[in-house]
């Protein structure tokens, strides 16, 4: 496909309104990012390895600056979550422990599911305030 008509029709793909799914679409993409960082580290592929690792970095970013902190305790409490993973995430550049990988995908896997279940209490019309997301995650501050 020509690239100038995949760009056009990338509206179809992504529902721009519903930067929930989105939200989900990229929490559901990171594991597998990690799994392959994994593999390339196992090949001793190590530039691509740095690659996608800092891609995945990048994104935890973007999810960290994306954080309005107008709504308390919650996305401060994401932000520490989001520099720890960074944190770990640049550690492995060094040590290449696949140990630091499987916490950081475990700890990213929680968030999602956690997302995803406010995202359809949202969706259903429920109020995610009845069952706070924090709630559905209660094990990652003990991670930390």
């Amino acid at each position: 496909m020509n690239p100038y008509n995949a760009y056009a029709r990338a509206h179809e793909l992504v529902d721009l309104d519903d930067k929930g799914k989105i939200l989900i679409k990229v929490f559901n993409a990171l594991p597998e990012k990690i799994d392959r960082v994994k593999a390339l580290i196992a090949e001793k592929k190590y530039e691509k390895k740095y690659h996608e690792l800092t891609k995945i970095t990048m994104v935890i970013e973007i999810l960290d600056q994306s954080l309005d902190m107008s709504y308390g305790e919650i996305p401060r409490n994401l932000s520490s979550l989001y520099c720890y993973l960074i944190r770990r995430l640049n550690e492995v550049h060094a040590t290449l422990d696949p140990k630091t990988l499987d916490e950081c995908k475990e700890i990213i896997c929680k968030i999602g599911a956690g997302f995803a279940q406010a995202y359809e209490q949202v969706k259903r019309g429920s109020s995610p305030k009845q069952r706070p997301v924090a709630a559905a995650t209660p094990s990652i501050q003990s991670q930390v």
